[in-house]
């Protein structure tokens, strides 16, 4: 027995070693091959930022365009803030939510004459009608939702964001070259976010003043602590104070209030996780009380009655 054991034991040792050493080797040669990789894809991605902050950026020119010629609630406007900046992309949203709509018609138009026989060929025509204008509305409600949920994944970006600039800021950068350095790291990790801080900087480069190019960035993404950053710049520009000292004072407020937003979301969960348990866990642990319980009552009154 005292053998076995021991030949157990050298077995599972041998195979620790061997798995150790061969996971050693794959890693190294992982990490090798994952360096190579970055290196060529930094190389692809530098060339990419440059063309991006470049001036002939035609996507970004579109997007001035759009800015000066088309109303806020238009649907190339909308269209932009929920991230499609190609001249291209009004046309592939009609073609799109036309051909939803034309297979919804379809569709409810085949299946309404085989399941209801008894109605009428105008009556089935102006159910699928519905259907289809009800699927060419919601085409335009989805493109809505989409721009909404990117303006709250910039909310939750914007305190990174400042903290970047007030690091560069802090190692003697100026405000714009700042900008520039910040808008190349959020071109590598959020894209959606550098291309909307590439604006910013390609209207500074065209003589735009600061505070009215922060004020265009709030406008892209419906964000309010962007506009609040365009007020203290000007106000710092005006007053003649410290760009440093506002931005500091304002990235501590951001990160309180991030702090204070996810308390909030803290203390709001067991709230919202009292519906779901009171009706999926509550019947659940009733009936584990309660069967055990009717189960022993009916054997007992079984054995009660008369024979």
């Amino acid at each position: 027995m005292d053998q076995t054991l021991i030949l157990l034991s050298l077995f599972v040792a041998v195979l620790l070693v061997t798995f150790a050493i061969s996971n050693f080797f794959i890693r190294r040669a992982e990490i090798s091959r994952n360096i190579g990789s970055t290196r060529a894809r930094r190389s692809e991605t530098d060339a990419e930022i440059d063309r991006i902050l470049g001036s002939e950026n035609e996507d970004i020119r579109y997007y001035l365009d759009v800015v000066q010629t088309q109303p806020v609630n238009s649907l190339p406007m909308r269209l932009v803030q929920a991230g499609y900046f190609s001249k291209s992309a009004v046309t592939k949203f009609n073609i799109i939510r036309s051909f939803i709509a034309a297979a919804v018609f379809s569709a409810v138009q085949f299946g309404t004459g085989l399941v209801f026989e008894q109605l009428s060929t105008a009556v089935i025509i102006v159910l699928a009608m519905l259907a289809a204008g009800l699927a060419f509305v919601l085409c335009s409600a989805v493109l809505e939702n989409i721009g909404k949920r990117r303006s709250r994944e910039f909310k939750k970006i914007f305190p990174d964001f400042l903290d970047l600039l007030l690091v560069c800021v802090d190692s003697g950068l100026g405000i714009e070259a700042a900008i520039e350095r910040v808008t190349r790291e959020f071109l590598l990790t959020t894209k959606d976010f550098g291309v909307q801080l590439s604006i910013i900087n390609l209207e500074i480069r065209a003589g735009r003043p600061l505070h009215e190019a922060l004020n265009n960035f709030s406008k892209r993404i419906a964000l309010d602590e962007a506009r609040t950053l365009a007020v203290l710049f000007k106000q710092s520009q005006e007053l003649g104070a410290s760009v440093g000292k506002t931005l500091r004072v304002f990235a501590r407020e951001m990160r309180q209030l991030r702090i204070i937003r996810a308390e909030e979301k803290a203390n709001s969960l067991p709230v919202k996780m009292l519906f779901p348990m009171a009706v999926f866990m509550f019947p659940v642990n009733l009936i584990i009380v309660l069967v055990p319980i009717l189960m022993t009552i009916i054997a007992m009154l079984s054995g009660l009655a008369p024979s």
